[in-house]
């Protein structure tokens, strides 16, 4: 039986992060996701942390991941918006739309925001 390992947060999210830049994401991207991926294993949501990082690694190289999306706001009213995340990383599209949804909700009491990988344009 192998010896239990610990693994400091700061060392696991820089292992993710050296891993998506080899992936081709842009190191600011890279980082956001690593953070947020070793966030969710040190809350314990290991579904959604470093144990993901071989699947995402399959999805890119078969090239089912924009690794340099163009994430942008598809249509938006003043409580809510659609974003398109341009096939990104969910982690990315994700704390993007939460930055709305949070000044949205500060302007007008409430805010709803969605996300899709990519939004067909309204006729």
């Amino acid at each position: 039986m192998q010896p239990e390992l610990t693994v400091t947060f700061d060392r696991l999210k820089a292992f993710i992060h050296r891993s998506l830049m080899a992936l081709g994401l842009p190191d600011a991207d890279a980082m956001i996701v690593a953070t947020l991926m070793a966030q969710a294993d040190l809350q314990g949501s290991d579904g959604h942390g470093v144990t993901r990082l071989p699947a995402y690694a399959r999805r890119i190289r078969a090239g089912g991941v924009n690794v340099r999306p163009n994430i942008r706001v598809a249509r938006e009213q003043a409580s809510m918006a659609l974003i398109d995340g341009d096939n990104g990383m969910g982690h990315l599209v994700m704390k993007r739309a939460a930055e709305i949804a949070i000044e949205k909700a500060r302007l007008t009491g409430i805010a709803w925001v969605n996300s899709q990988s990519a939004i067909t344009p309204a006729p």
